[in-house]
């Protein structure tokens, strides 16, 4: 799954926060980090092997299976960065503002 996923409930992150769910090992989890870092977005790293971020995700998308990295901005959430880039750099052009 590639694309950003509607939240059904208000998200309990704020506009401005950025949290990349990430996996070991993950080229494109890698390369969500290394866009991020190079336009200065902070943002928060939760590993999805740690059951705690597992809890986060399935509160917020509810069950399912999930490509990594996720990327949640505000009510954006994302599942993919190279296919979702152009959106990604929308939605941070936009709450940037």
């Amino acid at each position: 799954m590639s694309a950003e996923i509607p939240a059904d409930s208000p998200p309990a992150h704020d506009k401005q926060k950025v949290i990349l769910y990430t996996k070991p090992d993950c080229p494109d989890c890698f390369n969500a980090k290394r866009f991020l870092n190079n336009r200065n977005i902070p943002f928060e790293v939760r590993d999805i092997t740690d059951p705690q971020a597992v809890e986060e995700l399935l509160a917020l998308l509810g069950p399912g299976q999930y490509a990594t990295p996720i990327i949640v901005m505000g009510e954006h959430v994302f599942v993919g960065f190279e296919v979702n880039r152009r959106h990604i750099e929308n939605v941070l052009e936009q709450i940037s503002r």
